[in-house]
Parts: structure tokens; C-alpha cells; sequence
């Protein structure tokens, strides 16, 4: 009895599975609230495509180094990736951090050199200046024969 009032144990509150049955769906609701705006904000941009080009190219310029083995820049309308060399002829590589990656729609690649261009197994690659546009965002990625770097080129 409660001032007078006795409690049923129906009026005592919440249960604790009644408790943590409210905690799931509010837990699944902020997920899928995170998840609907990470979605929004992964949209294509030039700066991404910047920096996953200039992690790729340090990516194979390693593998070149460690393995001791021929690899190469390689591109073609709309995209790039990297080949090695077998014997007598270029293979393209086909494993995620050195296939063949198309660049979303509208973006375009622009290069200081032709390919193949040839990552050194001695850290002595040639080097590779590579322009990813889209719209009015420049981004430029440097690949000295050791790195590579990204940077944004200033709005005129």
C-alpha cells in the first residue's frame, strides 16, 4: 500500500524486457537514421577520387618494391588500373587494391605521362602527375617514384 492505495503489479512501471525491448527499436531507428545520412553524403567527388587514386598508386608502388616485380599505371576512358609485367606482355591485375577502377560518371583524368607507366622495383618509378576534374573541383595527385600525394588545386 502506497498513501492509502494498494498497487497492483500490473501499475508497478516498465519491466526490464519491457525496458530493453525499447532500447532495441530505438537503437535500430538511430541506425538506420545513420545510415540513410552516411548515403547521402557519399556521393562521388573529385576529392575522394583523389585520394583513393593516390592510395592505389602508393598501394601497387609498394607491392612493386616488395615483390620485386614490374607494375604499371595503366588507363582507359573513364578509368584506371594497374598490370604486371609476365614474361613479354602487360596482365592487367584484377584484386581490389590494383584493378581496374571506373571514376563515376562526369569525372575525367587527365595525365603528365602516357601509360604504362612503369613503378620502379627499386623506388626509382617514373613520375606521374594525374588531374581528376569534376565540374569546378580539381584535385591533383603526385606519384614521385616513391609516393604519392593528393592536393586540391585553388579555385581560380
Amino acid at each position: 500500500m502506497a498513501g492509502g492505495r494498494i498497487i497492483r503489479p500490473a501499475e508497478r512501471g516498465m519491466t526490464l524486457m519491457e525496458m530493453l525491448i525499447v532500447l532495441a527499436i530505438i537503437g535500430v531507428a538511430a541506425g538506420a537514421v545513420s545510415l540513410g545520412i552516411g548515403a547521402a553524403t557519399r556521393a562521388p567527388s573529385a576529392e575522394a577520387e583523389a585520394h583513393r587514386l593516390a592510395t592505389r598508386l602508393q598501394a601497387a608502388a609498394d607491392d612493386a618494391m616488395l615483390g620485386d616485380r614490374m607494375i604499371a599505371f595503366t588507363a582507359r576512358d573513364h578509368g584506371y588500373g594497374f598490370a604486371t609485367f609476365d614474361g613479354g606482355a602487360w596482365v592487367p591485375r584484377t584484386d581490389d587494391a590494383t584493378g581496374f577502377h571506373t571514376l563515376p560518371g562526369g569525372m575525367v583524368i587527365r595525365l603528365s605521362a602516357r601509360p604504362p607507366i612503369i613503378l620502379g622495383v627499386d623506388g626509382s618509378g617514373q613520375p606521374l602527375t594525374a588531374t581528376i576534374e569534376s565540374g569546378d573541383q580539381h584535385w591533383v595527385v603526385r606519384y614521385d617514384g616513391m609516393t604519392a600525394t593528393a592536393t586540391q588545386v585553388p579555385a581560380t
